[in-house]
């Protein structure tokens, strides 16, 4: 009798839990979902736990920067979530792993996946990757290198040793910053290779990658989205702030924005051979930043209201961000009536500004500034009303205009 109930509890198990049936598609082996992946809870399972075991690896091998928690963090005010079967439902079965709807002070919404979905529960102690938010905290910080003398503006040189003789040596930060380099013949389809070159980016050593560059020279300065390109600039960071940068990351993470869990990025790998060939500096830290962070869902909100905050207040860095609204460009891929364009927030983009996405589709005369990551980690701040909504997914595939767009413009969430 005991067997048969056993049984029954285990087949009960089984039903009810969906991704115990399901099966899991690794997409190949490769550690990240790719972006067009509509994935069942089963795959979404197996690549959460492949990135805590990728971050173990690179931990492990020495491959990750780290700032710890200061004990300081920012402490939120919550309501009672508001009503919103939709955000429910995506968190129930869903892409969407976790939502965050901050309104004037007050998160007022403050949803994770369902718990008992996947194999390990979303948690506020859950690490997620930043992908291109990452370029923005770069940003960020070099309002911080800036104010702090570090950098002289953003209209400085680059004079810059390690890129001697490349097509970024001599250009003004801004063209970097804006994503106007004139580089887009020096990487490939998907910006995270250089010159042809079979190698990640980010398994090189910024050495190599000069060394990659020797003699390119830039081609005008068109808006080119490239993705190594923010590397460039975390690395520019380090030279330019010397033997401070953990003094100046600390000043960011533990003192501004109050981080509650530790943060990490992930270092390059240190070049050991190329053709016999090693840079004079090889090895050196100013190689091997980058701006693909870790970062916790409360931490990625601690870091959107520093930036709310720094804005309204007209603080140096809010003023640097300010000048950053005021002198971005025409973003090349606003395009808002695009087949699937809800997929992705750069589609209701107008301008592009020192890392940051400004001027959207519907909200005109609103200062908005939002950040875009890979498979969905966004956040959205209305600078004048003080609201943020901050999401973190495990795939495209929902409507950004939806849980979004609409709801920085009207401050409800969807019914």
């Amino acid at each position: 009798m005991m067997k048969k109930v056993l049984i029954f509890i285990i087949f009960t198990l089984f039903l009810t839990n969906s991704s115990y049936s399901e099966k899991v598609n690794t997409h190949g082996g490769t550690n990240e979902l790719p972006e067009s992946a509509r994935p069942n809870d089963a795959t979404i399972s197996h690549f959460e736990i492949q990135k805590k075991l990728f971050i173990k690896q690179r931990r492990r091998e020495g491959r990750l920067y780290t700032v710890p928690p200061k004990g300081n963090a920012k402490k939120f005010t919550y309501e009672k979530n508001i009503s919103s079967s939709k955000v429910d439902k995506q968190l129930s079965e869903g892409y969407l792993l976790s939502y965050l709807f901050y309104d004037n002070g007050v998160i007022k919404y403050d949803g994770k996946a369902k718990k008992g979905r996947f194999e390990e529960d979303i948690t506020d102690k859950t690490l997620f990757y930043t992908h291109s938010t990452g370029k923005s905290i770069t940003s960020y910080i070099v309002g911080h290198a800036i104010c702090d003398g570090y950098i002289s503006s953003i209209d400085e040189i680059i004079d810059w040793p390690l890129m001697e003789n490349t097509l970024y040596h001599g250009q003004p930060l801004r063209n970097l910053l804006n994503m106007a380099a004139g580089d887009k013949h020096v990487v490939d389809k998907r910006s995270t290779r250089f010159m042809g070159s079979f190698e990640h980016h980010r398994d090189m050593g910024l050495d190599t990658i000069a060394l990659l560059l020797q003699g390119t020279k830039a081609k005008g300065n068109k808006n080119f989205y490239n993705n190594a390109l923010a590397d460039i600039i975390a690395n520019y960071i380090v030279f330019k702030s010397g033997k401070d940068y953990d003094k100046l990351m600390k000043k960011v993470f533990q003192d501004k924005i109050k981080i509650g869990n530790e943060i990490a990025y992930e270092k390059h790998g240190q070049t050991r051979n190329m053709s016999q060939i090693i840079h004079k500096y090889n090895g050196s830290p100013q190689t091997l930043a980058s701006y693909s962070y870790f970062m916790t869902r409360l931490d990625f909100l601690r870091f959107a209201e520093a930036m709310m905050k720094d804005y309204q207040n007209e603080t140096c860095v809010g003023n640097y961000l300010r000048e950053s609204q005021q002198q971005a460009i025409k973003w090349f891929k606003y395009r808002p009536t695009k087949k699937n364009a809800q997929w992705y927030l750069h589609n209701y983009s107008k301008k592009y500004g020192s890392q940051f996405y400004f001027d959207f589709k519907g909200l005109k005369k609103r200062n908005i500034i939002g950040t875009e990551g890979y498979n969905g980690q966004n956040i959205l701040i209305d600078l004048d009303n003080s609201r943020i909504v901050v999401t973190n997914s495990a795939a495209t595939g929902w409507n950004v205009k939806t849980y979004m767009l609409n709801v920085i413009k009207k401050g409800k969430l969807p019914k």
